[in-house]
């Protein structure tokens, strides 16, 4: 994933249409004129490999798709050979994707083993009288399909040959649908070996072990409401009213149970509701979005849904997708309004708690010398405020400060403060910057040299003095790699970092020298 994200971020520096301060930028869909993007899969297998389905002005499903086998970046467009009527894909990998049909004879649970070019009928999973609604995989093997009612109760399948064959879940597992009960295509959540689906009528069902077994619940919505489900394990998650014309949310069902109980909530902050993803990797990060006119827009919550902060605000987007807090895709209905671009990846400000972080390029000078701070705080801060004990100036607001003037031998302390719309996190480094008098801790640029920049596999580190520990850190302030040494020329690897920007924090025999480094 290294090579491919890096070309990602070479778009992204030079793309016009990134929206300020979001980080999402636009990519062609390769789909028809006048057809937007709905839905997008990431390859259970390969997570380059990403299917979306086409939609028309109003939203609705067009029996298209377009792929990509490049994280984006590319996009290639096909037609189906297969049922009518799309509810859902489920991509595998660049060559393997799953495509479920609800209309008519034809409909059915199809797959493609050569990229889209063709697609083949499995098994004999729904008829001309279902209506298929969604469908997952849990691995290579396991998985499940869902439909309306038939025959007095719901249409579930199961699979555990790789969906060769489907076998109908029995009646008994399932409890009864209430009167004109039905489920919504593509309206599941599934962690780990748990699913759920919603109805219309505010209930959720819920299954721990792949389908097999059933439950259910009424959430605190009621029964007149379109409701669907989004978990981040299996206790914790969120009910939401769900249909085409869903925009900004109010309230929200939460249950800490697995679903057998929900509490409502009112939300604070924007929360567009139309869609909800969970953020793979996070303990309860949800994005949420919306093409609604006048309030369309995408936002995100850290906290299980109680409170959310504004990504992007008056575009159309639909769902969204996750790989991590800072790598996702989402189409749009723009595509099919006005014939736009119609595909966007967003690789901005990770989609973590607010959380305050700097960096500074040295924190053993001489008096009289600067040091220069680098802002590296999380989670959509709108404002910082510094405070450098010991330095000139010794206090600034802002995002950026100045280089600071240390005149007088000593440690200080610096502190950060940043805030967003919703609270406030301080990060004190105490005793963090030394000042020594000549020759004491006293460290120029020429002390170390760092080489080569940007690295790939190997890097060299050469210092005036013997080097005694190396510590690697990301742009969120976390440890990727820590070794010590006792050598003024050291060799470290660094293959299997991701691509991006780091800090290097050197230990020397008299002090730290810290430098940014560019992993390729």
């Amino acid at each position: 994933m290294k090579r491919t994200l890096l070309s990602l971020f070479a778009v992204l520096a030079f793309s016009s249409a990134i929206f300020a301060q979001t980080g999402w930028t636009s990519v062609n869909s390769n789909l028809a004129t006048g057809t937007g993007v709905g839905q997008v899969s990431i390859g259970m297998n390969n997570h380059d490999a990403l299917w979306a389905f086409g939609i028309d002005a109003t939203g609705a499903i067009v029996d298209v798709f377009t792929k990509s086998t490049d994280a984006g970046l590319t996009w290639t467009a096909g037609t189906f050979n297969a049922g009518t009527g799309l509810s859902q894909i489920f991509a595998i990998d660049e060559n393997t994707c799953w495509a479920l049909f609800n209309t008519g004879a034809t409909q059915g649970i199809y797959k493609t083993t050569d990229g889209g070019t063709t697609w083949t009928k499995k098994g004999t999973a729904y008829s001309g009288g279902s209506f298929a609604d969604a469908m997952h995989f849990f691995n290579n093997n396991d998985g499940f399909a869902i439909g309306d009612p038939l025959g007095g109760y719901y249409e579930i399948y199961t699979t555990t040959d790789g969906g060769e064959t489907w076998t109908r879940v029995p009646q008994g597992n399932i409890p009864a649908p209430t009167t004109g009960e039905y489920g919504i295509t593509g309206d599941y959540s599934a962690s780990g070996n748990d699913v759920w689906f919603g109805t219309n009528q505010g209930r959720i069902f819920h299954s721990a072990n792949k389908g097999l077994n059933w439950t259910c619940a009424l959430t605190a919505f009621g029964n007149a409401e379109v409701v669907a489900p989004e978990f981040a394990d299996p206790l914790h998650g969120i009910a939401y009213r769900s249909y085409l014309n869903m925009g900004v949310e109010p309230t929200i069902n939460i249950t800490t149970d697995g679903g057998a109980t929900w509490v409502t909530h009112d939300v604070g902050g924007t929360w567009y509701a139309r869609y909800v993803e969970y953020v793979p990797g996070t303990v309860e990060t949800y994005v949420g979005s919306s093409s609604e006119a006048g309030s369309n827009g995408a936002s995100y919550s850290y906290d299980g849904g109680y409170n959310w902060s504004l990504i992007t605000a008056n575009f159309d987007f639909q769902a969204t997708a996750w790989l991590d807090v800072a790598t996702g895709w989402a189409g749009s209905i723009a595509a099919a309004k006005k014939s736009t671009a119609g595909m966007y990846i967003y690789a901005g400000d990770s989609l973590l708690p607010l959380t305050a972080n700097f960096v500074a390029d040295y924190t053993s000078i001489g008096y009289g010398q600067s040091v220069t701070f680098t802002n590296l705080s999380s989670g959509f801060p709108v404002s910082w405020n510094w405070v450098f004990q010991g330095g000139a100036p010794a206090a600034y607001s802002g995002k950026t400060p100045p280089p600071i003037v240390y005149v007088l031998p000593g440690s200080y302390t610096v502190t950060l403060k940043a805030s967003n719309l919703y609270t406030t996190d301080t990060l004190i480094k105490t005793n963090y910057i030394y000042v020594g008098g000549v020759g004491v801790n006293e460290h120029s640029k020429s002390s170390i040299t760092v080489f080569p920049d940007p690295v790939q596999d190997v890097l060299n580190i050469q210092a005036s003095t013997n080097v005694q520990e190396v510590q690697v850190i990301n742009m969120i302030g976390q440890v990727v790699l820590n070794q010590t040494f006792d050598n003024k020329n050291i060799t470290m690897n660094t293959s299997n970092l991701k691509a991006g920007i780091y800090n290097l924090k050197v230990k020397l025999e008299d002090g730290y020298i810290n430098k940014k480094i560019v992993v390729n």
